[in-house]
């Protein structure tokens, strides 16, 4: 049987759009730094200074000049970067009307750091925002990867999770009051181990997040 239509839960696409511009995000730092120009290079009296209009940024001795799509495009990825890592960390800390469950058994899903790896050599070679071809070339490169990633459902696997304690995992398990056991792909704040600890499961934004229960955290603290 071939299911064309799965029904594997996914997130959001707003989310989806966000958690992948965060993961872009050193890359918009690299290709900031690599634009800090001076002046005299850039082109004032052309094609393409009417389509990518400079604007200064730091006024120094050597007169250096950014882009404009330069800067929107690090902001926007710092920005959803700021919104994703506030956002996760408060759904893995403690949501209202999680079911309680307990971990029979899991293990972490770990990605291919080489599909996000590889584009941040852009950065290191001759990638420039002056170039219309460059820049449009970056963002067609963006949306086929963005296609990609959330048809195969791993925009979760955000190498950028990783730093802030996040980790995807395969889990069994088993709510409280039933004796059934089911499956599912969650986030959690930290390392997971099964155990008969009463945990809390909520699925929010087409995400499942798996936090420990507000009780017990606090009667530890």
């Amino acid at each position: 049987m071939i299911n064309r239509k799965p029904k594997e839960l996914a997130p959001t696409l707003l989310v989806d759009g966000l958690i992948f511009l965060s993961a872009y995000f050193p890359l918009f730092a690299i290709l900031l730094i690599q634009d800090f120009r001076p002046k005299a290079v850039i082109p004032e009296h052309n094609f393409q200074a009417l389509l990518l209009k400079q604007f200064p940024v730091f006024m120094l001795d050597s007169g250096l000049y950014l882009h404009a799509i330069a800067i929107v495009l690090f902001g926007l990825s710092a920005l959803a970067t700021l919104c994703i890592a506030r956002k996760m960390r408060t759904w893995l800390t403690w949501q209202e009307g999680g079911k309680a469950v307990t971990v029979s058994s899991c293990a972490q899903i770990h990605g291919d750091m080489l599909n996000y790896t590889l584009p941040f050599l852009i950065g290191l070679f001759a990638f420039n925002y002056q170039s219309w071809q460059s820049i449009t070339s970056l963002l067609v490169f963006l949306l086929f990867m963005f296609a990609f990633v959330r048809r195969d459902r791993v925009t979760l696997l955000n190498p950028i999770f990783l730093l802030l304690g996040i980790r995807l995992y395969r889990v069994s398990y088993q709510e409280i009051g039933t004796p059934h056991t089911r499956e599912g792909r969650m986030l959690c704040l930290g390392e997971l181990l099964p155990s008969k600890e009463r945990l809390y499961l909520q699925e929010t934004a087409g995400i499942q997040f798996l936090y420990p229960d507000q009780e017990r955290k606090e009667s530890t603290h």
